[in-house]
């Protein structure tokens, strides 16, 4: 079986995406459920990755409403758009 790409989705989404896989998505640790509702932002193996049918895949969710801060996610202002460093 090849491990999909659960980084970046849903945990709903990224545990139906491992079922149709034949992978199991789980906590990295076992006594702490996964959260209902979060993003993705690991998993252990990677994407690509080959596996037996019904191995497990380690992810790590940031659960809502626990960010960094809620900052923006992209910058506010445009980088340089060429190596002059002018825009």
């Amino acid at each position: 079986m090849l491990v999909p790409a659960l980084v970046g989705l849903e945990v709903r989404e990224a545990h139906e995406l491992a079922f149709t896989a034949r992978v199991v998505a789980v906590a990295a640790d076992p006594a702490e459920p996964l959260p209902v509702s979060g993003v993705v932002i690991a998993q252990l193996p990677g994407a690509g990755s080959r596996v037996a049918p019904a191995h497990p895949v380690t992810i790590a969710v940031e659960p809502r409403g626990r960010g960094g801060g809620g900052g923006p996610i992209a910058p506010l202002r445009p980088g340089p758009t060429d190596p002059a460093g002018t825009t």
